[in-house]
């Protein structure tokens, strides 16, 4: 080679290994942008949207509650029935006016610090344009581990990614449930997978942060089944229709469940966007069943519960499905081969010894 000559690149020889990890880079990318426009979209500008109030005082105090577009004011004759309410998760904040002139504002920190502060902003307001005293009680304050009640939040999301990437992992390594054994299998490893992530999340927000400390082995149980329900859901998933769909699931629950959460903000504060599928994906409900048990002694876990469960039973049933409509396959495949075997010994051509 002479002095001159600059030298030669090596050749680009695989290039189809090059334009899929441009096109890995490029999902990626797409993956992260759609993280930071969901969670901006959902938690950036909170602005109420709709609030549920019960309300006791006089009619006309009540009627001017209701004039607002965004609040929807359930009428009770005194306050402890208004109180009551909150209490029991059926209304965001309840406002009660006394004969004495003075308006209480029940409010839950339990159930979100936003939505909290949001409800005392509105009962401040009424009571200032009504010429009321405004006082605050909070029936359901948080921890002092959780002052602003969103460990509930973090620790359904980032199980969310234990659960997923665990059932993942299990199918790489097992393999596709192909027969009722190794489908056995899967979900007693699943099962226990889930009870180890759903201790350890257990152990950190309780005596690790003092936060969730009341009712540990409720707080236990609902972590597994929430485990279960994402982990089951993507087995399922996978099981039946493959991998790209499977990862399809995975990526709605990650963009689209966890902002739908609604876990700093709080439904009233979300947009109508994300907050239509709080009630349907598990980290709506993973995080309403959690505060349900740990700030309102249970009061509206039926609906977050059963979702779950729903979940976790459909991912079972995908699952099972599949793998009888593969033994089944199995066993037809094999009877016709066996026919053919049994046809081609009976039509096989008798030996003729010969002519001479």
């Amino acid at each position: 080679m002479g002095r001159h000559h600059s030298p030669e690149l090596p050749p680009i020889r695989d290039r189809a290994a090059i334009r899929t990890t441009v096109l890995a880079l490029a999902g990626l990318t797409v993956f992260v942008l759609a993280m930071v426009a969901s969670y901006s979209g959902a938690f950036a500008k909170p602005t109420l949207h709709h609030m549920t109030v019960a309300a006791s005082g006089p009619a006309t105090f009540v009627d001017g509650l209701r004039q607002q577009d965004v609040l929807t004011v359930n009428e009770f004759g005194d306050a402890a029935g208004a109180r009551a309410q909150v209490l029991e998760r059926k209304a965001d904040t309840a406002f009660a006016v006394d004969p004495e002139g003075r308006m209480t504002i029940f409010v839950a920190g339990g159930g979100g610090h936003s939505v909290a502060v949001a409800a005392e902003s509105v009962g401040r307001q009424a009571a200032e344009q009504a010429g009321l005293a405004a006082v605050v009680e909070d029936v359901a304050p948080t921890s002092a581990g959780d002052p602003s009640g969103t460990v509930e939040f973090y620790a359904v999301i980032f199980l969310s990614i234990g659960a997923s990437l665990g059932a993942a992992l299990l199918g790489r390594l097992m393999g596709t449930v192909r027969t009722p054994v190794t489908l056995a299998l899967r979900t007693v490893s699943l099962s226990v997978f889930s009870a180890v992530l759903a201790g350890l999340v257990t152990l950190y927000v309780g005596p690790g942060l003092d936060a969730l400390t009341a009712h540990s082995w409720q707080v236990f149980g609902v972590l597994w089944l929430y485990a279960i329900a994402v982990g089951g859901a993507i087995t399922g998933v996978a099981t039946a229709f493959g991998a790209v769909p499977s990862v399809a699931l995975g990526l709605f629950l990650v963009v689209i469940g966890n902002a739908a959460a609604a876990g700093p903000v709080g439904r009233p504060l979300l947009s109508g966007f994300y907050s239509t599928f709080t009630d349907v994906v598990p980290q709506g409900s993973g995080v309403e069943l959690l505060r349900s048990i740990t700030y309102f002694d249970g009061h509206g876990a039926v609906a977050p519960l059963l979702t779950l469960a729903a979940w976790a039973a459909a991912g079972a049933f995908l699952a099972i499905c599949a793998t009888a409509a593969r033994v089944n396959y199995r066993a037809v495949y094999d009877r016709r081969v066996e026919r053919a075997e049994r046809g081609r010994t009976v039509l096989r051509p008798r030996l003729v010894s010969s002519p001479d």
